[in-house]
């Protein structure tokens, strides 16, 4: 049942860009102030994140994400 949660929450995150999630604000978001850098280290700003860096940063990271999403789905709703 957990997992059905997780990827509600998965779907709410990247909605309406469930297909393409690098479009979605809140991802990009997300993903920026988990502190994605360029090359040269700087911080990229979420506006600044192209899809192939936020695909890496998703593959990369998974595990963060899906620490994040059983973390999001324990969550109590009103």
């Amino acid at each position: 049942m957990r997992w059905i949660r997780m990827l509600v929450i998965a779907w709410r995150l990247a909605w309406p860009d469930v297909l393409t999630p690098w479009r979605s604000p809140l991802v990009r978001w997300r993903i920026a102030t988990y502190g994605v850098c360029d090359p040269s280290g700087r911080l990229l700003h979420a506006d600044e994140l192209t899809p192939p860096r936020i695909l890496t940063f998703l593959v990369r990271h998974r595990s963060a994400w899906w620490r994040f999403l059983r973390w999001a789905a324990g969550l109590k709703h009103p």
